[in-house]
């Protein structure tokens, strides 16, 4: 591991390979390193949970929110990039997919047949 250090000594970033001011070069198992990384983990892992779902969340809302500029005609489709394009076309066939397993109903969880 490489690390980075302040004016006081304190390791304030480390790096798996050599980068520009990560000029010492540390075991991974060193205890600093190790309480280095231990420092960053997140002091409440619920929130960070729950901010991984919301991301899901916010995708849909991104998406209702082009389908509604490309309905309204303020945007076109092709007018985004393509890796976007891609990624919305290839979210648009998964959920037609998963719909179309769906064997449960949402209005009264009765089985459909």
């Amino acid at each position: 591991m490489y690390v980075k250090r302040n004016d006081q000594g304190e390791i304030v970033a480390v790096s798996a390979t050599a980068q520009l001011d990560f000029e010492e070069q540390l075991d991974a198992g060193d205890a600093e390193v190790i309480a280095f990384l231990d420092s960053m983990q997140p002091e409440n892992p619920d929130e960070v949970r729950q901010l991984q779902s919301s991301d899901s969340d916010l995708a849909r809302v991104v998406e209702d929110i082009i389908n509604l500029l490309t309905d309204k005609g303020v945007i076109q489709f092709t007018e985004l990039p393509k890796a976007a394009q891609q990624k919305l076309l290839q979210r648009k066939t998964l959920r037609k997919n998963i719909s179309q397993l769906q064997l449960v109903s949402d209005d009264n969880d009765d089985l459909l047949l």
